[in-house]
């Protein structure tokens, strides 16, 4: 993953990190829970980038 804004890698990770942990669920409940994870990871990504760019 290349980011323009370096100051976002750590956010960026943890979303990333949280969309490949979808993939290795086991039942329907823990791809819920990874989906909401997943989710909420990438809103703070957005958020970020955000703040980020209003600067």
């Amino acid at each position: 993953m290349r980011l323009l804004l370096p100051e976002l890698a750590c956010t960026a990770q943890h979303a990333a990190q949280a969309a490949y942990d979808i993939r290795v669920v086991d039942s329907p409940a823990t791809l819920q829970e990874a989906r909401e994870r997943a989710l909420q990871a990438a809103d703070d990504l957005v958020a970020a980038a955000g703040t980020a760019l209003a600067v």
